[in-house]
């Protein structure tokens, strides 16, 4: 968070105007090293979207998202102005703090300064300011912070007599001194109604709560005694827990409250509030699916509600209440619903008693997915009050200061007071008429606020507010917010155009070299008008855009050749054609809005909500909403989407996903080039696997290049050369037609065995994910697969395959090797890759939670199934099975004995059983693995992200994720020293197998098989027949001496 020193304030300043006061600021910074020249432009431009002043004679002018580049490190300056500066709208700023931070820092300061905010009398003190201290002061704020109740100060169903003697536990439970404990025993509680009582007296020093509910039949004065809130209040932080008091008071179930059986039910239902029940009409159903209603169990929901002629209606207790059609995808998705949750459904019509009765019964049976035990009460989000209303913020960097004064300016218009609070935050209410309260709540974008107003335009205020953050509260609209190729957020990355002739380090993430142009990928601007008189003509063009984009996917999804590309852009029919995104649109269109801004609005409405999700199954959903708006923006704007061009190309992008690489034409694409991304993530493996050049955390400046800019790709020592002169280019023709040689050369010795020259044999199998590239895998040289995925298997179905579906898939690699051997993982998934049918619940880090082997073992059955499978397709052939993420003996002895189990009665007739060695402790207790194991694989990816610490895929961190470095070689020999010692074989089927300068070391290493991507088979056993054995050994010992990865490559770089 921004801090402030005496050092960093200047006191008694006189400016003229607000241009000078920001110019001073500007200056300053960038004098003490805080930003770049610019950054004056830049907070002259946000000035001009919104004034910066807060309120109580402050304003804190600072940059626009453009400008966040020129920010060097994050700093904040501050001029006491004693006679004041115009600031707009009739508003003097005496302070101004000019604000250097390059993400949302700010807040956090903002945080500080709302509580000073809330003296009345700041702006007279600020004036009167003679040193910076007083300065610091003023702003440290001077209120107590909120006073909460925590399970310790809370006691249920207390046994006692009297009033007096709940008040002595109360006392003893919030810790009061002699003088707090003799004021509260004295008797004078006041009675609040319903059996509840209160009890305070100043607080000595620090203020102290304590909540006691009463385990009998007590009464004071004639009056029950249900239980007791005692308090020792300082300053006002204890109104919000008698706020939450009040609300059940108020909705006559004081009772339900002094009821909860134990303290954190009673916690819950405290921050839950009394809520609303379900109308005579309706039947509720509590949703006990993990990830709630994400688009599977929401789209079967949808189905089973189509079944019905009657009208059918479902809305979503825990969430804003409001009545949705339960035969719309998108609308049953803006409910929010998670796991918990209780939906209330009605119908009416033709069957509609049969209707509800049959919906109830759908989400009871898990809609497709194994239905998980309810969550705890402190998880549930809390029901409305009569006079509340709940909303989702959307803008992508939330509710900083511009849609902050945007939200107070439109509370403001309104006589009812008006209380916010956020959901997702502390929960506590603030004002929503004051900018800097609303700002203190840290309202990020999928946060939930809930509005409460009280007075005589209470309900216009409530939906006057809704509408203004549904509609952006004027981000939205404006031409910033206009709709791009790419709405996630890209890495930040320094940005300095490259000079011709130019060489730019990044990282290797796929060997070869590419010559070519570039193809820049750069996010579309939609150029369109947000209002429209005439609404019919309106619509008209939105229906005719729709279809014609339905065309076109109808189009795509003919011609697509790959099985994903067809499922994906199928899937975009599906979303194309929901009702509830052109009734959306449509409505809007009658507000006044422009097509093209009805449909986007609607689009970006439905998708942000989707991207805020923590569930990574949402979460996914919402690219494939943007992109089918992107298709129909197009339409709209006759703007055309980005079209490779019809040449070759080397593809330059912020980032490339998997689906970007699954649906591009591969005989196009020289190379890719990312600005961020890693040489390990899933991107760069699929590089790999089809033979492109491939670079990765490059930069943003290489996103400035010119299209057409001919580059040098080098991806073996990961290089880009810009623009070269005549002699770089000549050499690089060069090298890339020696390596098109030495790769002819490959394919044609591909069938010779990969023996080095003095006679050792190494065995190079291939990594296949799916069974269908086994016949492509023999073509290719490979002396059997070394790692079949078999994910692949359970990914493209709905429900789990059984039996026969399994053995026949296997089957299809087992034959096609004709009698080579096959090492099939078991299936490796967990929660960074879940299976649709198979939610598994949100993980802080799943990459260390239940995923591989610990995730089986919560299914048994299903493993037990596979293992039968791959046992009953090979008969008599080999097969090799290991499982994943091995970290434990527990682990090996669980697969292994099920393993036995099968084996047993299937009876195959060469098998192996082995683990993956993925983590560290695999690695280290190899020799007691190796009493048992009759082979390792060690998944190289892995293990190196493990032991480095080092996301694979975080572009910032790509140059430590090496798999050359001494430490995870190390692992490795440790491995193949415990399993030769008991004649057990290693292999390696992680992406280090394909590494040129990786092979001779593995080879030195002892590792006896290179299981890498189809098309490096035939140059990997090329390259082995290249050493000798005994130079590898050499080597090898060497790299395990050496200091780093850089380090280790140079060794095998001078060595070849």
């Amino acid at each position: 968070m921004l801090s402030l020193s005496t050092q960093d304030v200047k006191i008694g300043v006189a400016l003229a105007d607000k241009s000078s006061v920001i110019a001073a600021l500007a200056n300053w910074l960038e004098q003490d090293g805080n930003v770049a020249a610019g950054y004056e432009a830049g907070m002259l431009a946000r000035e001009a979207q919104t004034a910066t002043y807060l309120g109580q004679g402050i304003a804190i002018p600072h940059g626009t998202q453009d400008t966040r580049h020129l920010v060097k490190k994050t700093g904040i300056k501050a001029i006491h102005l004693p006679a004041g500066v115009e600031w707009g709208d009739g508003e003097k700023a005496y302070l101004v703090l000019g604000i250097a931070a390059g993400s949302d820092e700010h807040l956090g300061l903002l945080k500080q300064l709302a509580r000073a905010l809330s003296q009345d009398d700041l702006a007279e003190r600020v004036k009167a300011a003679r040193a910076p201290q007083d300065i610091l002061q003023l702003l440290q704020g001077d209120s107590e912070p909120e006073l909460t109740l925590t399970r310790e100060q809370l006691g249920i169903r207390v046994k006692a007599s009297s009033l007096g003697q709940l008040a002595e536990h109360a006392a003893a439970l919030m810790h009061a001194d002699g003088a707090e404990q003799s004021a509260l025993n004295k008797g004078d509680a006041s009675h609040l109604g319903q059996g509840w009582w209160l009890a305070q007296t100043p607080a000595s020093a620090a203020a102290k709560a304590a909540l006691v509910t009463a385990g009998g039949s007590v009464e004071h004065q004639q009056q029950p005694v249900k239980a007791l809130l005692a308090l020792a209040p300082k300053g006002t932080g204890h109104k919000a827990l008698l706020a939450q008091l009040a609300d059940w008071l108020a909705a006559g179930k004081g009772a339900e409250l002094a009821g909860q059986a134990s303290a954190d039910a009673l916690l819950a239902a405290l921050a839950k509030g009394p809520g609303e029940g379900a109308g005579a009409d309706e039947l509720t159903v509590e949703v006990r699916n993990p990830h709630g209603l994400h688009a599977r169990p929401g789209a079967m929901l949808v189905q089973a509600a189509k079944q019905f002629k009657a009208n059918i209606q479902v809305r979503n207790l825990d969430g804003d209440g409001k009545a949705v059609s339960a035969k719309s995808l998108m609308k049953i998705m803006t409910l929010g619903v998670k796991l918990g949750h209780t939906l209330a459904f009605r119908a009416d019509g033709e069957g509609a008693a049969d209707a509800v009765r049959a919906m109830v019964a759908a989400v009871e049976s898990g809609l497709g997915e194994e239905v998980v035990a309810t969550a705890a009460p402190a998880a549930v989000a809390p029901a409305l009050a009569a006079n509340e209303r709940l909303v989702v913020v959307r803008n992508p960097h939330g509710l900083h200061a511009r849609p902050g004064a945007m939200l107070v300016q439109t509370a403001k218009k309104f006589e009812a007071d008006i209380q916010v609070r956020n959901l997702d935050g502390d929960g506590h209410s603030v004002s929503a008429k004051s900018l800097m309260k609303v700002i203190s709540l840290g309202v990020k974008a999928g946060h939930q606020l809930v509005f409460k107003a009280e007075g005589a335009d209470a309900e216009a205020a409530l939906g006057g507010l809704v509408e203004a953050v549904n509609s952006g509260l004027g981000e939205e609209i404006a031409p910033a917010a206009a709709p791009v190729a790419d709405t996630a957020q890209p890495e930040i990355h320094e940005v300095h155009e490259i000079a011709a002739n130019t060489e730019v380090q990044g990282v290797a993430a796929s060997p070869g070299t590419a010559i070519g142009p570039v193809f820049v990928e750069a996010p579309i601007q939609f150029d369109y008008p947000e209002k429209a008189g005439d609404a019919a003509t309106e619509q008209g063009k939105l229906d005719a855009a729709l279809k014609q984009a339905h065309g076109d996917l109808a189009d795509s999804v003919a011609k697509a050749t790959q099985p994903q590309a067809r499922e994906i852009m199928a899937m975009h029919q599906e979303l194309l054609e929901d009702p509830s995104l052109a009734e959306g649109a449509a409505e809007r269109i009658g507000k006044g809005q422009s097509a093209a801004a009805a449909w986007w609005n609607e689009i970006d409405s439905a998708a942000t909500l989707q991207a805020a999700s923590a569930d990574a199954l949402l979460a996914e959903r919402a690219a494939d909403i943007r992109d089918i708006g992107r298709r129909v923006m197009a339409i709209l704007c006759n703007t055309s989407l980005p079209q490779k061009p019809d040449t070759p190309y080397i593809w330059v992008a912020e980032d490339i996903g998997p689906s970007d690489v699954v649906n591009m034409d591969p005989a196009k694409v020289l190379g890719m080039v990312t600005a961020g991304g890693g040489a390990s993530s899933h991107s760069a493996i699929l590089a790999r696997s089809l033979g492109i050049p491939a670079l990765v955390a490059m930069g943003g400046a290489v996103m400035t290049l010119k299209q057409g800019t001919e580059v040098i790709l080098n991806g073996d020592v990961g290089t880009l050369w810009v623009a070269p002169e005549a002699e770089q280019l000549a050499q690089a023709k060069v090298r890339q037609q020696q390596e098109k040689e030495l790769a002819e050369q490959a394919w044609a010795s591909r069938d010779q065995h990969a023996t080095t020259r003095d006679g050792h044999r190494i065995e190079v199998c291939a990594n296949l994910g799916e069974t269908a590239k086994a016949v492509d895998a023999v073509e290719a040289g490979a002396e059997g697969v070394g790692l079949l995925r078999t994910e692949f298997v359970f990914m493209a179905q709905s429900s789990a395959p059984g039996l026969e579906a399994q053995t026949a898939e296997y089957k299809k690699a087992i034959d096609a090797l004709d009698g080579r051997p096959l090492v099939a993982r078991t299936l490796d998934v967990g929660g960074d890759k879940p299976l649709p049918y198979w939610p598994v619940p949100k993980e802080e880090n799943p990459f260390l939670g239940v995923r591989g082997i610990r995730l089986c073992m919560q299914k048994p059955e299903l493993l037990e199934t596979q293992l039968r499978a791959l046992l009953i397709a090979a008969g008599d052939q080999p097969i090799r099975i290991m499982f994943p993420m091995v970290a434990d003996w527990s682990e090996w002895r669980w697969a292994k004995d099920m393993f036995d189990k099968v084996q047993a009665e299937v009876k195959a007739g060469d098998v192996q059983v082995g683990i993956m060695v993925e983590v560290p402790s695999a690695a280290l207790n190899a020799h007691v693995f190796a009493e048992e194991a009759d082979f390792f694989s060690i998944g190289t990816n892995d293990l190196t992200q493990y032991t480095l610490a080092v996301d694979r895929g975080n572009g910032e961190l790509a140059s430590l994720s090496d798999g050359l470095n001494p430490a995870v070689l190390r692992l490795i020999k440790m491995t193949v020293d415990a399993a030769h010692a008991k004649g057990k074989w290693v292999g390696v089927c992680g992406e280090l197998g394909s590494d040129p300068k990786a092979l001779p070391l593995l080879v030195g290493l002892g590792v006896d098989e290179l299981s890498v991507s189809l098309k490096r088979v035939p140059l990997v056993k090329a390259q082995a027949r290249e050493w000798s054995l005994s130079h590898c050994q050499a080597l090898a010992e060497q790299a395990l001496l050496a200091q780093d990865a850089n380090a280790v490559r140079a060794l095998v770089g001078e060595a070849k």
